[in-house]
């Protein structure tokens, strides 16, 4: 093998660990967390603390009902039960009574519209809880899958990074100097002919170089964008 297609081989796999670690990092965050499970969760929890706060306020709304309906009773009571005489108290009272009554029927209707308001509520969290227990079904169906493609691919990485080391240990230590210079700022640091032309930057290559690539005699760099050519 060429000092050039070593070069380009160690190249192919540092390109082949680079995806695989990327997709590694991907595969693992994806274990890690799901932000669609937690954007659900927190939906779930909004809905809860709703159905908390209108269900106070429709029991509220229920006892302040039931307190009018108990003060209605007891002014009916004392009323149309004997026991008070006086006329202008009993005006008085007949007052009372029509105004408690008309608090009442507006108290129970706030009751009952609190109420609807609850089983809304209620309907809606049941609907968040679901979504919540369906995308947990679903990661609980793809975690298996995605632990077995995480130790697929750090498996593999494993093996190239053993054939990168057998490669770089097989390669002149200047070589892989210029051939990381060149990776920093290009990429890709090596490749090939286009026919007569550098198939990195397209720029024409002379017939000296090429012959110089063809042969495999030392390390031949494109004159116009500094890549390592290959054959």
């Amino acid at each position: 093998m060429s000092r050039a297609s070593a070069l380009l081989s160690l190249q192919q796999i540092d390109d082949r660990i680079a995806a695989l670690s990327s997709e590694i990092t991907t595969v693992e965050a994806s274990l890690r967390g799901d932000p669609e499970l937690d954007r659900l969760r927190k939906a779930e929890a909004a809905a809860q603390e709703e159905h908390r706060t209108l269900g106070t306020a429709a029991r509220l709304a229920e006892l302040d009902a039931a307190s009018l309906q108990s003060r209605i009773r007891e002014l009916d009571r004392r009323l149309y039960g004997g026991t008070v005489r006086n006329p202008a108290e009993l005006m008085e009272m007949q007052r009372e009574l029509e105004v408690m009554r008309a608090k009442l029927s507006t108290a129970e209707d706030d009751a009952l519209e609190r109420m609807e308001q609850v089983d809304q509520s209620q309907a809606s969290l049941q609907s968040a809880s679901a979504l919540v227990s369906a995308r947990e079904s679903q990661r609980a169906d793809a975690m298996e899958p995605m632990r077995a493609r995480l130790e697929s691919l750090t498996a593999e990485r494993d093996v190239l990074n053993a054939e990168r080391d057998a490669v770089r240990a097989d390669t002149d230590p200047a070589d892989l100097s210029l051939y990381a210079r060149i990776a920093a700022h290009r990429r890709p640091a090596v490749t090939g002919l286009a026919g007569d032309f550098c198939a990195g930057c397209h720029m024409p290559v002379s017939n000296e170089e090429r012959r110089a690539v063809r042969t495999g005699t030392g390390l031949t760099q494109c004159a116009n964008c500094d890549r390592i050519l290959a054959p």
